[in-house]
């Protein structure tokens, strides 16, 4: 679930770079230059990721501040990736071994042609296949450089970081609970407030 859902799982972290001075400006020209691009569909590539508006997952066109949820930048990353069903690929490899066979008169193919024949089979059913696009909202606050990533998930929250330090030079660090215990008391300078931290958890940024 994202941002502008009901309910939402999300994924904390903290900047532990310093952001540019003109941080809206900044962010800004990176996601016009990082934003996604569509799989080109004769192409072999099987993803695409780049930033979208969090209002509208077709939209890449970053020309104003619509972004700007003061003291907020929300946006989105869209992934999109062709995916080939195991069956599909079984089901189509069978058929184009029994094609060869017929045209060669034999019935074992060596491996080479095996591997040849697979990677063929692959490659067509990648140029076919429609991508199917997957987005997760990014919530960025600027006045305490952190951010919070709509997924819990390994795999997203990896290509998340990668992708944010390409497009941004900034390092990402992944906030555990004890690390926000830790912020907590390091901003106020207060003995720890176990309610208050148990709120900052579960609500804010």
């Amino acid at each position: 679930m994202g941002l502008y859902s009901g309910t939402a799982s999300y994924v904390r972290y903290k900047i532990i770079d310093t952001p540019p001075d003109q941080i809206k400006e900044f962010v800004l020209q990176r996601l016009k230059d990082f934003a996604f691009r569509d799989l080109d569909p004769g192409s072999l590539s099987e993803k695409a990721i780049g930033w979208v508006s969090a209002e509208n997952m077709a939209s890449i066109h970053f020309d104003d501040m619509h972004f700007v949820k003061e003291p907020y930048l929300v946006f989105s990353l869209r992934i999109d990736t062709r995916r080939i069903h195991a069956m599909t690929m079984k089901a189509a490899l069978l058929r184009e071994e029994l094609k060869l066979k017929k045209a060669t008169g034999r019935e074992l193919l060596r491996k080479k042609e095996k591997e040849d024949l697979r990677e063929q089979v692959r490659q067509s059913l990648v140029k076919k296949s429609l991508p199917l696009p997957t987005v997760y909202d990014v919530c960025w606050n600027y006045a305490r450089d952190t951010v919070l990533f709509f997924s819990c998930s390994n795999s997203a929250n990896d290509e998340f970081t990668q992708f944010f330090y390409r497009s941004f030079e900034l390092k990402l660090m992944r906030l555990a609970p004890t690390g926000l215990a830790q912020q907590v008391w390091h901003e106020d300078r207060q003995p720890l407030d176990l309610r208050r931290i148990s709120e900052s958890l579960s609500y804010g940024p």
